[in-house]
């Protein structure tokens, strides 16, 4: 084991955690035993559901961590909110439970390729996955939807609603493959809490896995954690255009500015070769 590799991955996994306030530590690192321990807290975060769940930061942790230290240790992840996910009949431990990361299981074979440009958007679809969540997100689509139009493309979104159960979750899935396969160019966001960075990353990586030219959008204050769930899902090269953080709670009229101003951008980072033009 490489404690001097693992100590510095498990340090940029707290940082990229901490963006909703969460603490994410190294506890230990047991040579003897080959098994290194991440402790999370919850005590700080502002919005504990805005934290990543327990399985999906996980799993992160677990790719994080070998990505950065290759090793044949496992990776115990001790999280609070896996007690209220236990069985109730069985005796939950004094010290909460434990989750072990199987350290048989690989990380996930990365593609650092940013996916192709977007071109010219003349005659082109370009779709917007917008979330139930954040309504400066939508102010920003509403105003990069005019320049884009007059530069001739046509402009459509799509709606997701994250933490839906099992029926819900299937449709959202086959409406989401439907929407992926009408455009030709693909906007995820917005990356603005921990699990929906996840979800935008997420999506963003199936857009750009069927070939479409993609750019997920991310506020700063979640922009490591973006990098690190993009590198997570096999795609450490997806684009990445960044916001202001806080954003929504500025004015409307502030974030619409914010958004005209970010534009040029946007469209640099998707390889738009009409830049100027639409800006």
């Amino acid at each position: 084991m490489d404690i001097t590799r693992i100590a510095a991955a498990a340090a940029e996994l707290r940082e990229a955690v901490g963006g909703d306030g969460a603490d994410l530590r190294l506890a230990s690192v047991d040579v003897r035993h080959q098994t290194v321990v991440l402790e999370l807290s919850l005590e700080s975060a502002g919005c504990a559901d805005c934290v990543l769940p327990p399985e999906p930061l996980r799993a992160m942790a677990e790719s994080a961590l070998h990505r950065k230290a290759p090793g044949g240790y496992r990776v115990v992840v001790d999280d609070p909110r896996a007690e209220q996910a236990g069985d109730a009949a069985t005796p939950v431990p004094a010290d909460g439970w434990l989750t072990v990361v199987d350290p048989t299981a690989a990380a996930a074979v990365d593609d650092p390729s940013p996916g192709p440009d977007a071109g010219s958007l003349a005659g082109k679809r370009i779709g917007f996955r917008v979330d139930v969540l954040w309504r400066s997100w939508d102010w920003v689509v509403d105003e990069w939807t005019g320049p884009l139009r007059a530069a001739g493309a046509e402009v459509v979104t799509w709606r997701r609603a994250q933490g839906s159960d099992r029926a819900e979750g299937a449709r959202q899935a086959e409406e989401f493959a439907a929407f992926l396969d009408g455009i030709d160019v693909a906007v995820s966001g917005l990356a603005n809490c921990g699990s929906c960075t996840s979800w935008t990353i997420k999506d963003a990586v199936a857009a750009l896995g069927t070939g479409l030219p993609t750019v997920a959008v991310s506020t700063a204050h979640f922009e490591q954690l973006a990098h690190t769930l993009a590198a997570h899902y096999g795609r450490s090269g997806l684009r990445l255009h960044v916001l202001p953080y806080p954003l929504d709670v500025r004015p409307e009229d502030e974030v619409r500015a914010i958004a005209r101003d970010l534009l040029p951008g946007l469209l640099e980072r998707l390889g738009v070769s009409t830049v100027a033009a639409v800006a």
